[in-house]
């Protein structure tokens, strides 16, 4: 079975560090944009007959800035234009503002099982330096509002290495977290994009993020926290509780099929990949009619991205499962990168089962390079094609 993708690029504002396709929802005709998604939908439901989905995701931007009749008009479409499974997994994300009790009893109501809150620290002063419309009352008081609401899986994001958090405050959140209830927390390291508010700031130097090793250290304890509190380090950024982790997100992870509906949103099929156009304006004025961005890639880029995807899953990959669907290109077991690898304590290799050691985790992007051909890691440089 396949996932199923909606973008909604809706957000109250741009976060310091957000580099995602999004537009300010303020003065927006939401009614508009959902009866384009419909569209959309019931179009791809035409192109893609009989396709089974067990798994419906709904990120963003905010989905949660969309009317609960909006939202449930969406999934009711996706369940007549697609077969979804009587247990599928039905989430979206949501910021703490929006999610207050009623809110979230609507949501549950409309069928969504699972919804992912973005926290992002409970640092009042960072929140504001990360331009967050939430303060941590008001987070502590949408994860009670989710539990509250009988969501099957409540998740939250937190972000390390923000510039001047502290050890103590980052891990008290951390921890705060993990026992207020929630089913599965994301743990993301800043990225600093040079697009964003704070990469401008940190390359004209008016801030200075952390130093990596510190950063680095800070994310082992954090595991350590979690995993203590019995949730499983299942993927480089996620931990679970046993039965919570993201069956959408494992789509991406384990190299399976999925749609995406809405402007930016990605599609895989079998051996066809494609993206929605980065454009809401042209998207309302088609009706739900999305310029078409075709992927480029040869097969062999293919395959050392889902190389990558699945290395950052706890079980790691079947070197030859990737073989075999992508061709050649793929290390094999003997060969010397993996044996310097695994001498370097980054990897290890059961048969022909590759995984990052908890040190690997930690330097996985290095690890990528050192893995990648660089023939390809110049071929993945190619633009896309519009259609």
């Amino acid at each position: 079975m396949i996932g199923l993708y909606v973008h909604i690029p809706y957000c109250t504002v741009r976060c310091s560090y957000c580099d995602f396709y999004l537009v300010p929802v303020r003065g927006r005709d939401l009614d508009a944009f959902a009866a384009a998604l419909v569209s959309e939908i019931e179009a791809a439901g035409r192109r893609h007959p009989g396709v089974a989905a067990d798994t419906i995701h709904l990120g963003g931007g905010t989905p949660s800035r969309l009317p609960v009749a909006s939202l449930a008009r969406v999934l009711a479409e996706l369940r007549a234009a697609f077969a979804i499974a009587p247990d599928a997994e039905i989430a979206l994300e949501a910021n703490p503002e929006d999610l207050d009790r009623e809110r979230a009893a609507g949501l549950v109501g409309a069928g969504f099982d699972r919804v992912a809150v973005g926290v992002q620290t409970f640092d009042d002063a960072l929140l504001r330096v990360l331009r967050r419309p939430h303060d941590a009352a008001t987070a502590s008081a949408a994860i009670d509002a989710a539990r509250a609401a009988g969501f099957r899986s409540v998740a939250a994001d937190l972000i390390l290495g923000l510039p001047g958090q502290s050890e103590a405050g980052a891990l008290a959140g951390v921890a705060r977290l993990a026992d207020s209830g929630v089913d599965h927390l994301s743990l993301y390291l800043l990225e600093l994009h040079e697009r964003t508010r704070l990469g401008r700031e940190a390359a004209l130097g008016r801030l200075t993020p952390p130093e990596p090793d510190r950063v680095a250290d800070l994310y082992d304890r954090a595991a350590d926290l979690l995993e203590q509190r019995g949730f499983e380090h299942y993927e480089i950024s996620n931990f679970a509780r046993p039965g919570h982790r993201s069956r959408h997100n494992l789509k991406y992870w384990t190299d399976q099929g999925y749609l995406g509906f809405g402007p930016a949103a990605h599609s895989r099929r079998g051996a066809e990949r494609w993206a929605n156009a980065a454009d809401l304006a042209a998207y309302l004025a088609r009706g739900g009619a999305p310029g078409v961005v075709t992927d480029p890639q040869p097969p062999a880029i293919r395959g050392f991205e889902a190389l990558f995807a699945g290395l950052r899953l706890v079980e790691g990959v079947e070197l030859g499962v990737l073989s075999s669907r992508y061709g050649g290109g793929i290390p094999g077991v003997a060969d010397p990168i993996l044996r310097l690898l695994a001498e370097d304590g980054l990897v290890t290799l059961e048969g022909d089962r590759l995984r990052l050691t908890r040190r690997g985790r930690l330097v996985s992007n290095e690890i990528f390079e050192r893995l990648m051909p660089a023939d390809l890691s110049e071929a993945r440089a190619r633009p896309p094609q519009f259609t």
